[in-house]
């Protein structure tokens, strides 16, 4: 009798980008606009008519806390998925996460797209899987 092997499946319920320790806040200020764009598209959250305006407007929110060297609050409104920068650590880096079922949620393409557009500007960084500790303990 010949047993089955069963394919270990793992799911991916968020990520975190970790930037290099030399990278401030600051240095993100030239690539934040098209980045906040790119993981809006990858998300399927690109605001339909008129929604230029806010898009416009979360970008410079952003953008304003970048230059004082802050941490950006990133895109936190209620959507399918969020990018958040965490309050705790030393270090520049942000949570990509989806407000959806896991079996719909596309985290893995997007964290990668994000991650290769940092990759092409330079920007040293680690991608760590499910790192976000009060999803984890929902979920126990």
């Amino acid at each position: 009798m010949e047993e089955e092997e069963k394919e270990l499946v793992t799911t991916k319920r968020n990520s975190l980008i970790r930037f290099d320790e030399d990278v401030e806040y600051k240095d993100l200020i030239d690539i934040f606009p098209e980045l906040y764009e790119l993981f809006m598209e990858k998300a399927d959250q690109v605001p339909e008519e008129g929604g230029e305006e806010l898009m416009e407007m979360m970008i410079q929110m952003n953008i304003q806390d970048l230059k004082e060297n802050r941490k950006p609050p990133g895109h936190n409104r209620e959507a399918r998925y969020r990018m958040i920068f965490p309050l705790e650590g030393d270090r520049v880096q942000f949570f990509l996460y989806p407000r959806i079922e896991e079996e719909e949620s596309e985290i893995d393409m997007i964290t990668d797209e994000v991650s290769d557009f940092l990759d092409v500007n330079d920007f040293e960084h680690e991608v760590l899987w499910d790192q976000m500790r009060f999803l984890k303990e929902e979920e126990d």
